[in-house]
């Protein structure tokens, strides 16, 4: 990767899909998570998919006990309800940036994404 996330970024994306997690999971799924993302990986579940998009899929499998097909659909799911705020499509691009496991652009998505999704959710 080419330039280092800084600690301002991952605190957005942190709150980002912290309060995506919440408005249609349960409020302390994203926790949960987290907690053994870090178990796992050794580092937040926001910083792991700004360094290493990746390596999500295969925490999240672990946690979910190698089941891929919960991970697929709590992707699905998150995804869905992100269009939903923002009344446009917002996975096929960032599905793709992961998938190719580039850093960079999956950096960047997110946090045009988390800016625009808390602006959204913030002005309700």
């Amino acid at each position: 990767m080419t330039d280092e996330v800084k600690g301002d970024e991952i605190r957005l994306v942190e709150e980002f899909l912290e309060t995506a997690f919440n408005s249609i999971f349960s409020s302390s799924l994203y926790t949960v998570l987290d907690y053994h993302v870090r178990r796992i990986a050794g580092t937040s579940l926001a910083k792991l998919i700004l360094e290493k998009p990746r390596e999500v899929f295969r925490a999240l499998t672990m946690i979910m006990n190698e089941d891929k097909y919960a991970v697929g659909l709590l992707e699905r799911t998150l995804e869905k309800h992100i269009e939903q705020v923002l009344k446009r499509p917002v996975g096929e691009e960032l599905f793709e940036a992961i998938v190719n496991d580039d850093a960079e652009r999956v950096k960047q998505i997110l946090i045009r994404l988390a800016r625009e999704y808390m602006a959204k959710v913030r002005s309700v």
